[in-house]
């Protein structure tokens, strides 16, 4: 059997890479390193060589990016057939060039959009294949079109407690999160909002937390409530990990992302759509009362987590 070696490096994706991790490693002729970017530290060793770091930044040299660079590097013992990377807009330059010396493909998936990330754009030219679920940039830069996908379908019947239940970082959407948690509360709607930010926040309707939730948790209150609200950043149109585990746990979605009616598992039984500066409460209300429309288990299939490891591992 002809082994294949394959490379992940990516930064804290929540666990959803791990699940991506797991896949591979069900190959049997699939030989997998997984190295998680936000997991490597570094401490100087004493003050002196703190304030040398300092000085030597000055003139392009870095003792902390070179360890960091020199981690990952170290990790990678013989060339691999593919190396995948998740921002490799976080790596240097002299990193991404050493690792695509170390490997016959070198795959890039960007997260998020090249309007966000512009360094995505002038790294471009490194990578063999680079995957995207931003429409805007497949057509402009020729990426790859892919999506996320559905990393689990399996989920405990719990007791419907919530209504609504969202998940959100505090970034540029906090206003229109805010304003939507108390619009929903006022019109009786039960919703369960939680706020991620390292410091805790005070907000009537959001629950705060300095700690990222855990899927297993997130998991939990997905099952305790009739609906997910997903509230799209201004910047990204592709389909967040939110869309895919509302189809896989069955679960009714409401999205800010007009982009969702273009797929095929689309159905208005399922998913609603609006804009979170006008809603709709009779709208919602409605929404969170009609059954949910089972999706053909084809459709399905073709957003699945092994659909998504075959295709960009070519498995």
């Amino acid at each position: 059997m002809t082994t294949k070696k394959i490379t992940l490096i990516y930064p804290f994706s929540y666990g959803y890479i791990d699940f991506v991790v797991k896949e591979l490693k069900s190959y049997p002729e699939v030989i997998v390193t997984d190295i998680k970017t936000d997991l490597i530290k570094y401490s100087y060793p004493n003050l002196p060589v703190k304030i040398w770091n300092g000085i030597t930044k000055l003139f392009g040299k870095n003792i902390k990016k070179e360890h960091f660079s020199n981690q990952i590097l170290n990790k990678i013992s013989e060339k691999q057939d593919i190396i995948f990377v998740i921002r490799p807009d976080l790596l240097e330059l002299s990193l991404l060039k050493k690792l695509k010396e170390n490997t016959k493909s070198f795959i890039a998936y960007y997260y998020d959009s090249c309007k966000k990330y512009p360094k995505q754009i002038e790294i471009s030219s490194f990578f063999n294949e680079i995957y995207s679920y931003e429409k805007e940039d497949i057509e402009k830069y020729n990426f790859i079109e892919t999506s996320n996908f559905i990393y689990n379908e399996v989920i405990e019947n719990e007791e419907i407690i919530y209504d609504i239940f969202n998940i959100s970082s505090y970034d540029t959407r906090i206003d229109e999160i805010e304003k939507l948690s108390n619009r929903l509360t006022d019109a009786g709607i039960k919703i369960y909002f939680v706020l991620f930010y390292f410091e805790k926040l005070v907000y009537k309707n959001l629950h705060s937390v300095t700690k990222y939730l855990s899927l297993q948790e997130t998991k939990k209150l997905i099952s305790q409530s009739k609906a997910m609200i997903d509230i799209q950043r201004k910047d990204q149109k592709g389909l967040s990990f939110r869309t895919f585990e509302s189809l896989g746990y069955r679960k009714k979605l409401i999205t800010t992302n007009e982009q969702v009616k273009n797929f095929d598992f689309y159905n208005p039984n399922n998913i609603l759509i609006i804009n979170s500066e006008n809603i709709n409460i009779e709208k919602i209300k409605k929404f969170l009362d009609v059954p949910y429309i089972e999706i053909s288990k084809d459709i399905l299939a073709q957003y699945s987590l092994e659909n998504f490891t075959k295709k960009i591992f070519k498995l």
